[in-house]
């Protein structure tokens, strides 16, 4: 449910005031600032330095790799489906033992 606006803009009101009562009360009661339990700052970040041209390659030839090995795999189901469609498996099965 929305709680409806108790001003009409114009005065300068609070937006506290316009907050429903349950939301209100569960922040009426914030945490005294204590600069002892304050944070230390962080750290002053090194600038990031982008990928070098060895971590580009390596990359690059990791994806050539994939696609190498997704080619061959699909050449050679395609044989298997083929060789079965021409005849039966490649390698006749014998029972073990005859």
């Amino acid at each position: 449910m929305v709680m409806r606006n108790q001003h009409d803009g114009a005065g300068s009101s609070e937006w506290w005031d316009d907050l429903p009562p349950k939301i209100r009360s569960r922040f009426g009661t914030l945490p005294a600032d204590d600069p002892a339990a304050a944070p230390d700052p962080p750290a002053p970040a090194r600038p990031a330095a982008g990928p070098s041209v060895f971590d580009w390659v390596r990359e690059l030839s990791r994806l050539a790799l994939l696609f190498l090995a997704v080619a061959i795999g699909n050449i050679v189901f395609l044989l298997i489906a083929l060789s079965f469609l021409a005849g039966g498996p490649p390698v006749p099965f014998t029972a073990p033992g005859r």
